[in-house]
């Protein structure tokens, strides 16, 4: 099967600060992350289609630096102790 991904993914284990219309603001845990968008975990569902806003931290050349970001869910997976969702950045 080959990678339809335009972006490479990377591991990206960080709590996010997230926000949108279904969620009250919440920290969800991050699993990757790419140039396009980023995998995150949730206990409880969320729409597909919705728009998020996204606080988190990158450490580039070892110095924090805080993101504000706007990201749509693309998709929705339901896992074994909750869901996995994709957001694209927007």
């Amino acid at each position: 099967m080959s990678e339809r991904r335009r972006h490479r993914r990377i591991p990206f284990n960080r709590a996010v600060n997230v926000s949108g219309s279904a969620c009250l603001p919440c920290v969800l845990e991050a699993e990757d992350i790419s140039l396009a968008g980023m995998r995150l975990y949730s206990e409880r569902p969320v729409q597909l289609g919705e728009t998020l806003d996204l606080n988190f931290y990158v450490m580039p050349r070892g110095e924090p630096q805080e993101m504000n970001m706007q990201g749509m869910v693309r998709h929705v997976g339901l896992e074994k102790d909750g869901y996995t969702f994709g957001v694209d950045f927007i």
